[in-house]
């Protein structure tokens, strides 16, 4: 385990120790993944990718009603993209969401410039890809109970 470490683990490697964890499964059938994907705790979270708290999202859908459009439920999700770069596992983790979300690369590097982030986790190659998703999207992949719980989501 870590006992600390910087942002990106610069030099391949951190001050470890021995430690034991208890980890929590979940089994989604028939989800095909080419990486992996994560649900971060919220505070680790970047700062678009966080999820709306009651409060707002019952400020957003007054204001929603006011100007005559529908809001879009989503959640947080982080997939992990790698390669011999950075540039690279950026990409690969842009394709691997496009795939597995069902949107185009364009979409996805759009949803990422507004609602998330691309972050070193390690280098050289390394990155988490945070991206909201739509709901929609989550429940037909089985993801949207499991997401939804994790993070307490007002809908």
């Amino acid at each position: 385990a870590h006992a600390m470490q910087g942002d990106g683990e610069v030099a391949g490697h951190t001050t470890d120790v021995a430690a034991e964890a208890v980890v929590r499964v979940e089994v989604v059938k028939g989800l095909k993944l080419e990486g992996p994907l994560l649900l971060p705790p919220e505070e680790d979270l970047p700062p678009l990718a966080k999820p709306w708290r009651k409060d707002e999202w019952e400020e957003l859908k007054r204001y929603a009603r006011e100007l005559g459009v529908e809001l879009e439920e989503s959640a947080p999700v982080q997939v992990i993209g790698s390669g011999p770069t950075i540039n690279e596992a950026a990409e690969r983790g842009f394709a691997r969401a496009s795939k597995l979300f069902g949107m185009s690369v364009e979409e996805v590097r759009n949803r990422v410039t507004i609602t998330g982030a691309v972050e070193v986790g390690r280098l050289p190659g390394i990155v988490q890809v945070s991206i909201q998703v739509p709901l929609r999207i989550l429940e037909k992949l089985g993801l949207a109970d499991i997401v939804v719980k994790h993070y307490g989501l007002p809908y």
